[in-house]
């Protein structure tokens, strides 16, 4: 088996160029054949991935949730995708979580020496693509705006301290969703429509199913402190859907959040594309 591993040196605050060597020592236990690629911009990982495409078997990266959507958005429309062994380097990693990957690099890459193969979901939003979350509304810039020096001095912090501003902040979108032909109307702070356990850090959907061929729709109250208690701690009193086919109808022009990445804005056809790309999973 050949596998590509293709890196940031910047990543996980520099610690990856540290590790590299034991990284690749520990690959070469597993395939017949390793390459290593250091990323030298986001078009270049890009382009590296979509070259990936039957040439290699497997495609391992380094990097948080950013890397993981660059990487998805790249392989989606591609033939012969290789499996994804993901190193988690980032800040919140909230996609690793849904395959039980941790973020020491020992125990990441025993995941990948296990061999275990997991196939999952993926949502296409108009014509871009994501792992675990599409957001529009009050905080759904929040991992836009957050810096990377901000995020490499406090580390998840650095998304609490830009949300603080935006909690109370009384402001709603408003419009219809239409879930697999089934139209409603909703008023709510924030749109969050989901494919993972956790989002922010935080496991607010414990019973989430990454490969059901289904996105969760959560459509909070509107309310005191834009309702972010309610998916903290009163998640009982959030509207919760299940679809495959998904349009959105907003009465605003903000940005959707895809994977904390900045996406298309205002109003979004979602389509889950089943059991898209294969990853080691735990």
């Amino acid at each position: 088996m050949k596998a590509l591993f293709i890196y940031n040196k910047t990543s996980g605050r520099g610690i990856i160029l540290k590790k590299k060597e034991p990284i690749l020592s520990s690959l070469h236990e597993v395939f017949d054949e390793v390459e290593c690629v250091e990323s030298l911009s986001e078009e270049h990982f890009k382009e590296v991935v979509v070259n990936s495409c039957g040439k290699y078997d497997s495609l391992i990266f380094a990097g948080g949730d950013g890397t993981f959507n660059m990487a998805v958005n790249a392989l989606a429309e591609k033939d012969n995708r290789p499996t994804l062994g993901v190193i988690p380097t980032g800040t919140i990693n909230d996609a690793a979580k849904n395959f039980g990957v941790p973020k020491n690099i020992k125990k990441a890459l025993k995941i990948i020496k296990n061999q275990k193969k997991r196939r999952f979901d993926i949502g296409k939003l108009n014509d871009s693509y994501y792992v675990f979350a599409a957001a529009i509304g009050v905080y759904a810039d929040i991992p836009i705006i957050t810096t990377k020096r901000d995020k490499k001095k406090f580390g998840p912090f650095a998304y609490y301290f830009k949300a603080f501003p935006s909690f109370f902040k009384l402001r709603n979108i408003e419009g219809d969703i239409e879930i697999d032909g089934v139209l409603h109307h909703y008023k709510t702070p924030f749109v969050l429509i989901m494919n993972s356990t956790h989002i922010g850090g935080f496991k607010i959907n414990p019973k989430s199913n990454i490969s059901d061929g289904k996105m969760d729709i959560f459509l909070s109250k509107p309310g005191i402190f834009n309702s972010l208690l309610q998916y903290l701690f009163l998640r009982r009193k959030i509207k919760h859907f299940q679809g495959s086919n998904i349009k959105v109808k907003v009465n605003c022009d903000d940005d959707w959040d895809l994977d904390g990445e900045k996406g298309p804005k205002g109003d979004a056809n979602i389509k889950v594309l089943p059991s898209h790309i294969s990853i080691y999973s735990k």
